[in-house]
């Protein structure tokens, strides 16, 4: 029976470190998007442009990877969508609500405040998951979890601050409340992915919000009073412009999210949550590369503190245990 049990545990931990390495990656492919959104602007796009591009790329190139059987579900787990439960269809509405209004929150975010300071009011959301699960009961906050949450807020926070050195702060009331409003609208998201819509595989989720996304951002567009920038792309036809679209798309938002999904059904809101706060720590390293701007101490001590934070999480102690990704489809599953 003792042996049966260690190897559950080694099974458990293998699917934590997992579950943390599939986070980081998703993280890190996140990173990119300041670095493009920027890249993109200078070659004459607008940022709502670029974004619905990005989620228009993203959605077409999920599809056409789903027509190659790549993210599809074997016949035998296959579900029709006239079988998959309402209130998982329901979840999947809101939580395509939710990450579309955290897009359109965090991009008038940037223009009201300075975009590293919006970025340390929203990285505040990792901290408001980890309460609501403990609130809920949907997830046990024991002592790793925490010392793991606060040694990557302080280290989004030195990555962040880094990004703030030498420059002019912009700042408004409506920025933050927005800032923190995508916070919220991102918390929602983690819950509700938690095992809200679980009959459907990542990569169907994925499509399902990007192509939401894609709907909002054009209509945005249009309201505003921008609707000519969405066609930018058609009249300057380079291909750089394209490359841009093209990898912010598919590596910018497709993959990340897909892995995003993944990570918190393996591993649980709160931890996935916690280590995607090392996003602002990548994505100074690619503006460093790419827009050759400085690369700060404390943004390296940022990085090591969330590192810390990952070999917190993914030690296997007596209180913790980590569920399979074969979660039941109808209601939610407690994550200790």
């Amino acid at each position: 029976m003792n042996n049966n049990l260690e190897i559950q545990n080694t099974g458990d931990r293998k699917k934590l470190l997992l579950g943390i390495i599939i986070m980081l990656i998703a993280a890190t492919l996140f990173g990119t998007l300041g670095t493009l959104t920027n890249l993109a602007v200078q070659a004459g796009l607008s940022p709502v442009a670029f974004a619905m591009w990005r989620e228009l790329l993203g959605t077409i190139s999920l599809i056409i990877l789903l027509a190659f059987g790549l993210g599809k579900t074997t016949k035998a787990d296959r579900i029709s969508l006239s079988k998959i439960p309402r209130n998982q269809i329901r979840n999947l509405v809101i939580a395509s609500l939710a990450f579309s209004a955290y897009s359109l929150a965090m991009f008038y975010a940037f223009v009201e405040l300075s975009v590293a300071l919006a970025m340390l009011l929203f990285y505040t959301f990792p901290a408001i998951v980890t309460i609501l699960c403990a609130i809920t009961g949907v997830e046990r906050l024991n002592s790793p979890k925490v010392i793991a949450l606060i040694l990557s807020l302080i280290g989004g926070a030195l990555a962040v601050f880094g990004q703030l050195l030498g420059q002019s702060v912009q700042i408004s009331t409506l920025g933050i409340v927005l800032a923190l409003g995508a916070a919220l609208g991102m918390s929602v998201f983690y819950m509700i992915g938690r095992s809200g819509y679980q009959s459907l595989p990542p990569t169907y989720a994925t499509t399902f919000f990007l192509a939401a996304g894609t709907i909002v951002f054009a209509i945005c567009g249009v309201v505003f009073g921008e609707g000519a920038t969405l066609i930018a792309p058609f009249v300057d036809t380079s291909a750089y412009v394209w490359f841009i679209l093209v990898f912010a798309g598919l590596a910018g938002a497709a993959i990340p999210t897909m892995l995003m999904i993944t990570s918190i059904r393996m591993i649980g809101a709160s931890r996935a949550s916690t280590m995607q706060i090392f996003e602002p720590v990548v994505a100074a390293v690619f503006a460093a590369i790419f827009l050759g701007q400085q690369i700060y101490s404390i943004q390296i001590v940022g990085g090591i503190l969330i590192i810390c934070a990952a070999y917190i999480l993914q030690r296997k102690t007596k209180e913790s245990s980590v569920e399979s990704l074969s979660v039941p489809a109808i209601g939610i599953q407690k994550v200790e």
